[in-house]
């Protein structure tokens, strides 16, 4: 398997790059609906409002934005408000590290 963004090759069950971090892509291998909508850390265009949707319901990315993109233009700015008032409610994705990360970062 290799990685999408810098294309190093990399474990099969490795949920990171080794050499530059970025997610695998069984990490968003879940079926839609089972994960709660979480803002993701990657990848996020302005605060991951419309990525924590699409990966949600299972649908791309690209194709939500233009969506919330429409609604702001067809509803005369109400997208933005929607946007906005996600942005407060879906709770930012925690933090993650390699399964791999070991030592004692004070050495």
């Amino acid at each position: 398997m290799f990685c999408s963004r810098c294309g190093k090759s990399i474990a099969p069950e490795a949920n990171f790059c080794p050499a530059c971090g970025t997610r695998t892509a069984h990490h968003f291998a879940t079926a839609p609906g089972e994960r709660p909508i979480l803002r993701p850390r990657y990848p996020r265009a302005i605060a991951g409002v419309c990525s924590g949707v699409a990966l949600h319901f299972g649908w791309d990315v690209m194709l939500t934005r233009i969506l919330f993109a429409v609604l702001t233009v067809i509803t005369s700015g109400l997208g933005i408000l929607v946007y906005a008032a996600a942005w407060v409610i879906f709770p930012d994705e925690p933090y993650t590290l390699p399964s791999q990360a070991t030592g004692n970062p004070a050495q």
